[in-house]
């Protein structure tokens, strides 16, 4: 659509004034999806498309973009000395640790965006060789949150099958949000899940999480304080767990207004691998309040 689209900027008088049109143009997305195979896909914009875009299509528009999609390689020409006062949403695809690190620590007119701006924001961590630990994961994480003043709904690193993942266990980081409603992430164990719930993202209401182990806890974090902001919840995990009963049981108990559960597990008990709806009431509903 990108390459396409503003390849013909510039030949036609009306057609650039409906190209840049605010009623329809708010949302760019500066990415091209090369798809080798599920799990092997490149976003990356072809230069003299990336060239003739920065050179005259950005100029014109860059005041009234709502929501911006960018890939690493075209993040300097992008997001360099343009300022976006409408911008709202960001969303960064295929960006390795290193650069990604880079940029939320030295790229200003980036931080400046984060601060003051952005309150939707998708960061996609390249699965790499070696990929980055949990540990160095779960730091950028604390410094998203760090950075993004306004920020309400997060969406970190990519949820398929051989997803990076975040832990806050080995070395907790200490990190708050008061604006954060909405997060999508994925974490090492089910300690890090509680850690996301023990109240420093004290207005969550929605809650979508793919765990990796989900197994006995350190029982250093509290699973039986009652989450009544919390009202869409999802988890994810696909090794067994024989846990259900100790573990995801009473964490769905705490959340008192529940509207809306997803659970996608490989198996719950050692004498069933389901959940009836005699079990799903007495377990769980009845503890969610009714109105």
């Amino acid at each position: 659509m990108v390459d396409v689209l503003y390849s013909f900027v510039g030949i036609n008088q009306r057609f650039d004034q409906l190209v840049f049109d605010p009623f329809y143009i708010r949302n760019l997305n500066m990415t091209f999806v090369t798809m080798k195979s599920f799990y092997d896909r490149m976003y990356s914009i072809n230069n003299h498309v990336l060239d003739k875009i920065c050179k005259n299509v950005l100029p014109k528009m860059y005041h009234q973009i709502n929501e911006l999609i960018v890939e690493q390689n075209s993040m300097e020409r992008v997001i360099h000395n343009i300022n976006y006062p409408q911008l709202y949403s960001l969303t960064l695809l295929e960006f390795s640790k290193n650069a990604l690190f880079n940029h939320l620590t030295s790229n200003k007119i980036l931080r400046k965006l984060l601060i003051e701006q952005i309150t939707h924001l998708k960061v996609d961590i390249n699965y790499e060789s070696v990929e980055p630990s949990s540990e160095t994961l779960a730091k950028m994480f604390a410094l998203i949150l760090s950075l993004c003043k306004q920020l309400i709904k997060l969406n970190f690193c990519k949820w398929i099958h051989r997803a990076l993942y975040c832990t806050f266990k080995l070395s907790p980081i200490n990190f708050r949000s008061s604006t954060l409603t909405a997060l999508k992430v994925n974490v090492k164990s089910f300690d890090d899940c509680l850690y996301l719930l023990d109240g420093r993202l004290n207005c969550l209401s929605k809650l979508s999480i793919g765990i990796t182990i989900i197994a006995d806890t350190s029982g250093t974090i509290d699973n039986t304080k009652k989450l009544p902001k919390l009202k869409h919840f999802s988890l994810m995990s696909y090794p067994h767990i024989l846990l259900y009963d100790s573990l995801i049981v009473p964490l769905l108990r705490r959340m008192i207004n529940l509207e809306n559960l997803i659970l996608y597990l490989s198996r719950i008990r050692n004498n069933k691998n389901y959940i009836d709806g005699n079990e799903l009431y007495n377990d769980i509903l009845i503890y969610i309040c009714h109105n």
